[in-house]
């Protein structure tokens, strides 16, 4: 397992550069594989939960979800309430924030965003009372995408960028590492959260709507449409961030296809 950990430590290393040594040692975020392990977890509960308790009365969980609720609330107020304190006291900005511009205010937004990283493995629990109460209908694709993917998406953050432009910019994706990993993936992973409510004919989206349509929770299966405009539209200016030589080649080549008058 060290020697699997070290392997991906360097490939990391080779990918998105060194990591912030100021996380170092932290819980959860020396490894990679203890949050990879969680989303694995997490997702084989979602594809067993709904089979385990199809036979089974559900449960109320009314007392535990209101502790639950309350717990999370306080904890987004405390998120909230130290983020404008470290943005106000670092003199962030809302454009172009260095992770290395504020001194302790940059360690006051560190801390804070290593709660939101932890928060997002609570946050299993939203799945898990769905699951218990039998409120099937409540897991979707794009529900099971989002929470299996931000703590993955926050680990890389938090060894990468864990505070500066990453705390403030509107989206929650930095823009320093969609350079490096934009050269290693296909353009329409961009807009892969757009384009999760389209995979109608996906396997696992059949997987996560066969109970219920045994059950008749749902209406008949909707047709598969293709991407709509907006997603296209995406797509394609992506592509063309990506590959700009490409496509003066292709209106090049289509040019030259048209006949002349």
């Amino acid at each position: 397992m060290e020697n699997f950990d070290a392997s991906l430590s360097t490939y990391f290393k080779a990918l998105l550069g060194p990591r912030d040594t100021r996380v170092k040692g932290w819980f959860l975020l020396d490894n990679y594989i203890p949050t990879f392990i969680c989303s694995v977890i997490y997702l084989l509960i979602v594809w067993l939960g709904p089979k385990y308790m199809k036979n089974r009365q559900p449960f109320s969980c009314r007392g535990i979800l209101v502790l639950y609720n309350l717990g999370l609330t306080l904890l987004s107020l405390y998120m909230f309430c130290e983020l404008v304190k470290g943005v106000w006291e670092g003199k962030y900005n809302f454009f172009c924030q260095g992770t290395r511009s504020a001194g302790e205010a940059d360690m006051k937004i560190i801390r804070v965003l290593w709660w939101y990283y932890f928060s997002k493995l609570i946050e299993f629990m939203d799945t898990f009372f769905f699951i218990l109460r039998k409120n099937n209908h409540q897991i979707t694709v794009l529900h099971v995408y989002h929470h299996a993917s931000m703590l993955n998406i926050w680990w890389f953050v938090m060894n990468w960028v864990p505070c500066g432009h990453s705390a403030v910019c509107a989206d929650n994706h930095p823009d320093q590492l969609r350079g490096p990993l934009a050269v290693h993936v296909p353009s329409w992973v961009a807009v892969l959260p757009d384009r999760i409510h389209d995979l109608s004919d996906h396997s696992l989206h059949k997987l996560l709507r066969s109970d219920l349509q045994q059950e008749g929770g749902l209406s008949e299966e909707r047709a598969p449409e293709g991407p709509p405009e907006r997603v296209r539209g995406c797509c394609e200016r992506t592509h063309q961030q990506l590959f700009p030589g490409k496509q003066h080649e292709a209106e090049e080549a289509t040019e030259g296809l048209t006949p002349k008058s």
